[in-house]
């Protein structure tokens, strides 16, 4: 016959049994670890942006903002000659943070003043009048390809433009998107080898603007389809920034 088991005993077993539950479910709900991520900004310096660059300033704050200990953040110009004359604007790696050996005062005191620097300067630059009447949007995707190719980490793209390519081969503002001549774009990027590919990196359009309802939404058929041809997604296309995360 099966020996009874004594109170105590039955109620050190059940202990034994919630204990190891509980440390089998706090295994399982560990905070992952922060995975670092590579933001690229690319702000339109062409005369056409003038007015909306306040809110310009606004967007890129809450970009900067929204990152953390070991993320790297490079911002650039789009002008006429965006990828050949490419000099990042800033381009920093936010320092890590070691609970064992560093101080936590010590390290907030440093990220506010990396922050405030940044903000500073791109304030600087967007306060600027650049003779700029062109601007290579679809060039900035190119130069994310060469700066990120085979980089490991979370990508995010943040195109900060009226999003109206102005470039030798298109004008957005004065052409008629047709159909047709969105298919004949893409080919034409396509045979010349300007649609990189981007699988795993998040795309952000901020600062869209356009004449009217039709052109805006031509010119944004556009951009998704450049998109969508890089292997990259599309968060978000407005004209402001939609939850950037």
């Amino acid at each position: 016959m099966q020996k009874l088991l004594r109170p105590a005993a039955t109620l050190a077993m059940m202990m034994t049994a919630v204990t190891l539950t509980g440390l089998t479910v706090t295994g399982c709900n560990k905070t992952a670890p922060h995975q670092s991520r590579h933001v690229m900004v690319f702000i339109d310096m062409s005369l056409s942006t003038l007015p909306d660059r306040e809110n310009y300033k606004k967007y890129i704050e809450k970009i900067v903002y929204k990152l953390k200990e070991s993320d790297r953040l490079t911002m650039c110009k789009i002008i006429d000659l965006t990828i050949a004359d490419f000099t990042p604007i800033y381009d920093l790696t936010f320092p890590s943070f070691s609970m064992w050996s560093d101080n936590r005062t010590q390290y907030d005191k440093s990220m506010r003043d990396i922050t405030h620097g940044l903000i500073a300067t791109v304030d600087s630059v967007l306060n600027s009048r650049f003779k700029v009447q062109k601007n290579e949007i679809v060039n900035s995707f190119l130069i994310c390809d060469q700066i990120k190719n085979g980089k490991p980490g979370r990508k995010s793209l943040v195109i900060i433009s009226d999003m109206q390519e102005s470039s030798s081969e298109f004008d957005f503002d004065k052409d008629h998107l047709t159909p047709v001549y969105l298919d004949n774009a893409i080919a034409i990027l396509r045979s010349k080898n300007r649609i990189p590919k981007l699988e795993g990196v998040e795309v952000w359009m901020a600062g869209a603007y356009a004449k009217d309802t039709e052109k805006f939404f031509a010119v944004q058929e556009f951009w998704k389809r450049y998109v969508a041809a890089t292997g990259a997604q599309l968060r978000s296309y407005s004209h402001t920034l939609l939850d950037f995360e």
